[in-house]
């Protein structure tokens, strides 16, 4: 068996607890489409119906709604223009971008199709169709007891089906989501669109404003929006990118209402939202609260600082970093925010009380005590083995994951050892050739992710951690080579440091290529030192995976049953947690009180945008000079008397639904959803209508800016929007 590295996301074991939800009271909610039926919306301020919302045998709203990379979007016009966020263009910006031509800074427009560029990487999706699987994925679980047994079963099945279906479905993309862990599985079918262009993505100071000092907060006053277009083949089929390729005609597109909403109307999204995760044991709420949110935080910071040290007055590097700081600028200050949300909330607290009492019903019940007694005990035990050791755990992620180089050792090592366990030349042989794909792939990823004094950082950065860690947690083959090479002063730690990259072939990605290219081989068997260090933690990281993959197939079969007894308890069912998959949220605009004594208003103005402006606002200069004006055409807001820029609302939200569309009653775009405020970075574990607001761009800011800033009119005729 392969030794295996692992990403910063594999130590959290996440089994989503997902229940069909009824027409009942909530304070919640994510609704799948199917919950939609049972629904009486008509009572919550919608004036469409439900067919006209969601029609499986026919054209509704949902088709104008696509799912942009990890984002989502809308179809606004009817030759495929997508309304998104800035902040989902923003890495295919980066990628044509350069010191010459900053689009990051300035802006992209394309004043024509023919200079509408490819979003290189971005592959939208439609929802198609679904179908519940659950009882062709469970097929054979029946008959063993063995959870390891079990899940394979599921996967087995999971593996077939998606195959099966994908065959009789060419033109589409079959996936398989797990809406209730271990026990209910929803077939989707996916119309994927992979010719995607950028056409306007306005300039940095409009699309970010105010970077990451308001990122997650409120009051917001962000341009968070960007253009792009999706292209087909002639023939309607989906292609890559072809200069003879067409615009695609979606089956339904959304108005646009350029009047916006004002407070307390009625709005909903339709959109893709990330994870969630509020149906989990008390003992994951804890892991998180202390451990695996603070490491992760504090991570991401000291990589945003080093790269904004490195790429001081270098304005190629800065181009380079810009994406990937972004984002974890984005994670960091989302997590700081959840941490407050544990502090303010007690919710690990309130868990463990809920917890407790679910046990108490559970043992005053003969037939529960027979079936559930042991259940919350041994989640507890396998979460409590997790906490133990996740200081540990959590290190070799990071060590792993920030460092392309050490990663390919780490491959080049896991490869070596498999090749040297075959016995005839023949099977070592059939062995390259089946591998080879793969290695050419991780070379790539390396290669062209190689970044020599960033590397050198973070390698020096996680061997002084490891140092530091306490008894419990000890690291064998880090304590063996403090000890070997007597790294017990920083200045020894850098120097050993430096000399493992300047002497290891992984410090120079040319060389490394030639000789792979050369003799993949040769390549493998090495002797390298950056490689032997990779080879004594893999050693370790080896058995921890194991035991990952072991706790995380008995929580599969324990979650379903701890739901089922959640669920007599409570007697009634649960929302679904987000997973992805298309889901509706309703809600509306309105204010709050976020501290004591402060109370937000539900919009802002461009007049806010003004008086921000400064050395961390930057303004450009076309906007200062039509506020003074008071140029804002058809825009302004009636009750504000000034143009409207974000708007807040009490939508239940979460990562995936940057760009949903916001919809007024009658299913017309009113705005763009782009971020949440701080005290709703706690919504992936629980949400509430006292705290839990999110944020999106005012339609009217987008198409005032469109109109006057970026002087496209044409988008805005395409839109339909009649300009006065």
């Amino acid at each position: 068996m392969f030794k295996r590295y692992r990403a910063a996301a594999l130590t959290l074991v996440v089994f989503l607890v997902l229940m069909a939800h009824t027409n009942k009271k909530h304070d919640e909610g994510m609704f799948l489409l199917s919950d939609l039926g049972q629904m009486d919306l008509s009572k919550t301020g919608l004036k469409l119906t439900r067919e006209q919302l969601f029609n499986p045998n026919g054209t509704s709203l949902i088709d104008a709604v696509v799912r942009v990379g990890g984002c989502t979007g809308s179809f606004v016009s009817g030759d495929g223009l997508i309304v998104t966020n800035h902040h989902c263009a923003f890495g295919f910006v980066q990628q044509i971008s350069s010191t010459k031509n900053n689009y990051i800074r300035d802006g992209f427009l394309a004043r024509t199709r023919g200079e509408e560029v490819l979003a290189k990487g971005l592959v939208c999706k439609i929802t198609a169709s679904y179908a519940d699987v659950s009882a062709e994925v469970l097929a054979g679980t029946a008959a063993t007891a063995d959870a390891n047994q079990r899940l394979q079963i599921i996967g087995k099945n999971i593996r077939a089906i998606t195959e099966r279906e994908n065959k009789q479905n060419p033109g589409l993309q079959c996936e398989i989501s797990e809406m209730f862990t271990g026990r209910n599985y929803v077939l989707f079918r996916y119309k994927l669109l992979k010719d995607v262009r950028l056409v306007y993505v306005p300039a940095r100071s409009i699309g970010e404003y105010g970077g990451e000092l308001d990122n997650w907060v409120w009051p917001r006053h962000s341009g968070d929006f960007a253009f792009l277009r999706a292209y087909v083949a002639p023939d309607g089929s989906a292609a890559e990118y072809n200069e003879n390729n067409v615009p695609y005609k979606p089956a339904r597109f959304l108005k646009v209402n350029p009047q916006g909403v004002r407070e307390n109307d009625f709005v909903f999204i339709l959109g893709y939202p990330g994870r969630t995760f509020r149906h989990q044991p008390a003992k994951f709420f804890s892991y998180h609260e202390q451990y695996f949110l603070k490491y992760i935080s504090d991570n991401y910071d000291w990589q945003i600082a080093r790269m904004q040290q490195l790429s001081k007055g270098n304005d190629s590097l800065a181009i380079r970093y810009a994406g990937r700081e972004k984002s974890l600028a984005n994670v960091t200050k989302n997590y700081k925010g959840k941490l407050q949300g544990f502090r303010r909330t007690g919710l690990a607290a309130q868990k463990e009380r809920d917890e407790q009492e679910l046990q108490q019903f559970i043992m005053t019940n003969a037939e529960l005590k027979q079936k559930y007694a042991d259940v919350i005990p041994r989640i507890r035990e396998l979460y409590d083995d997790m906490i133990a050791k996740a200081p540990r755990n959590l290190w070799f992620d990071f060590m792993y994951s920030m460092n392309q180089a050490f990663q390919m050792a780490a491959t080049v090592d896991n490869y070596a050892d498999a090749y040297r366990a075959l016995k005839t030349p023949d099977e070592q042989k059939a062995f390259m050739e089946k591998q080879l794909p793969r290695l050419k792939q991780a070379m790539a990823r390396y290669t062209s992710s190689y970044d020599a004094p960033f590397e050198l950082a973070a390698t020096l950065k996680m061997i002084t951690d490891a140092a530091q860690l306490g008894d419990k947690n000890r690291i064998a083959a880090i304590d063996e080579l403090v000890k070997k090479h007597k790294l017990t002063t920083s200045e020894a730690i850098e120097k050993y440091v430096s000399g493992l990259h300047a002497k290891s072939i992984f410090g120079s990605p040319a060389r490394a290529q030639q000789l792979f290219d050369k003799d993949p081989v040769k390549f493998l068997l090495m002797k390298d030192r950056m490689v032997d260090l990779a080879s004594g933690l893999n050693e370790e990281v080896n058995p921890a995976d194991e035991e990952d993959r072991a706790r995380e197939n008995e929580l599969n079969l324990l979650m379903a049953k701890y739901v089922d007894a959640k669920s007599i308890w409570k007697n009634r069912q649960f929302i679904p947690d987000a997973n992805g998959t298309l889901r509706f949220t309703y809600g509306y605009v309105k204010g709050y009180t976020p501290n004591d004594g402060e109370y937000n208003k539900p919009f802002t103005t461009l007049g806010g945008v003004i008086e921000k402006e400064s050395a961390e606002y930057e303004l450009l200069d076309a906007i200062k000079q039509l506020y003074a004006q008071r140029d804002f055409g058809q825009f302004m807001h009636p009750d504000l008397n000034d143009l409207p820029v974000n708007i807040l609302y009490n939508l239940d939200t979460t990562g995936g639904n940057s760009g949903s569309p916001v919809m007024n009653a009658s299913g017309e775009l009113i705005g763009v959803n782009f971020d949440r405020a701080y005290t709703a970075t706690i919504n992936d574990y629980a949400w509430n209508e006292s705290y839990s607001r999110s944020v999106a761009v005012d339609i009217r800011y987008v198409l005032w800016v469109v109109q006057k800033v970026a002087k496209a009119p044409y988008l805005l005729d395409e839109m339909g929007v009649k300009q006065n």
